[in-house]
């Protein structure tokens, strides 16, 4: 999301393009070894700030290529801009802050990610479930965010309620997807936990299949999330970060009912402060009642290194084994070569 700082009470506008192109070779495994796979995002972005505390935002996004799992046949998605070809308005908001900013409001189409269930410390990684735990099942994020409510209350500087209610894809607040979090900041550390709930409308799980015969009830599930920062001259770094996952749905409801994941990031490598290094890994385990169309858990470990070359480009080669990959019982443990190139203006 791009971002601008203004004075108070002064008009303000921001327009910017991003465009995010990875190339991945399946170097060993997988469903197709020895393949490259190439795709590209890109995301144009207009914000307009009113005065200090209203924001009107708005981005499109168009991707293009080929879904890189399809080729690994893991689960997860080991790139986050893995999709379907898509060509649409993505999100459009506004937001209003009160109170000194202790009470805001963010109503339109809006990427739940972008406000409940992420990993502080986790955006440099590609792979997707370091953004937000895939048990997170209906979640209304990349790539099809939602007409939504959503309140964030800051009982104190370092502790804040979040709140949002999400319409279903019929674009009916009845039968949504409603989200709620707890964040508390102590030094540096910083801790999440939440709960979740898409109501109404799900057909449950039974013996590998959906069964649409039986009522439709409510999925729900919780999730946390864990954070700091630390002091570190390993490697030449300026400091470094650390973060831990956590998520549980239930096994009627949900494909992916466990998750796991924990990484350690690395800043201003080798005296180059805007260079990053991570290593990180997420694990999971799928409900029982799938047992014939999904292998029982995956595991994907991850190692990047980000070279900013200048302001506004930088490379990010990126290595991961992913062990057991789950959607597809004839994927064999593959390892996955990315080189991504992230441009910004």
């Amino acid at each position: 999301m791009a971002s601008c700082f203004c004075a108070a009470n002064t008009l303000a506008n921001s327009l910017s393009l991003t465009l995010v192109h990875d190339t991945s070779y399946v170097a060993s495994g997988g469903l197709e070894e020895r393949t490259t796979i190439n795709r590209t995002l890109g995301i144009v972005a207009y914000e307009y700030r009113i005065n200090d505390s209203t924001l009107i935002f708005a981005d499109a996004q168009v991707l293009r290529g080929n879904n890189g799992s399809d080729s690994v046949g893991d689960l997860q998605a080991f790139s986050n801009i893995d999709e379907a070809e898509l060509t649409k308005m993505y999100e459009v908001w506004v937001e209003k802050s009160f109170y000194e900013e202790s009470l805001r409001f963010k109503i339109g189409q809006v990427d739940a990610n972008n406000e409940f269930a992420y990993a502080e410390h986790a955006g440099e990684f590609i792979h997707s479930s370091m953004g937000f735990s895939p048990t997170v099942s209906y979640f209304p994020t990349y790539p099809s965010p939602r007409l939504s409510v959503n309140a964030f209350y800051s009982a104190t500087q370092n502790t804040q309620l979040s709140i949002g209610h999400y319409a279903n894809q019929n674009r009916s607040f009845s039968n949504g997807f409603t989200v709620g979090q707890w964040t508390q900041h102590i030094g540096n550390v910083t801790a999440a936990i939440g709960g979740w709930m898409q109501s109404g409308d799900i057909a449950p799980l039974v013996e590998n299949e959906v069964d649409e015969s039986m009522p439709p009830q409510d999925a729900s599930g919780l999730f946390a999330t864990l954070s700091g920062e630390f002091g570190s001259r390993l490697f030449a770094a300026q400091n470094g970060s650390w973060f831990m996952q956590y998520g549980q749905s239930s096994d009627t409801t949900s494909e992916i009912d466990t998750h796991i994941g924990a990484g350690i990031t690395w800043y201003g490598m080798n005296n180059r402060k805007d260079d990053v290094l991570g290593l990180g890994i997420s694990h999971i385990t799928t409900s029982p009642l799938v047992a014939s169309q999904y292998k029982r858990d995956e595991t994907a470990i991850e190692l990047f290194y980000r070279f900013q070359l200048t302001d506004n480009l930088a490379l990010k080669p990126d290595i991961q084994f992913i062990a057991n990959p789950a959607e597809d019982r004839e994927a064999k443990d593959a390892l996955v070569l990315t080189m991504r190139v992230e441009l910004s203006i």
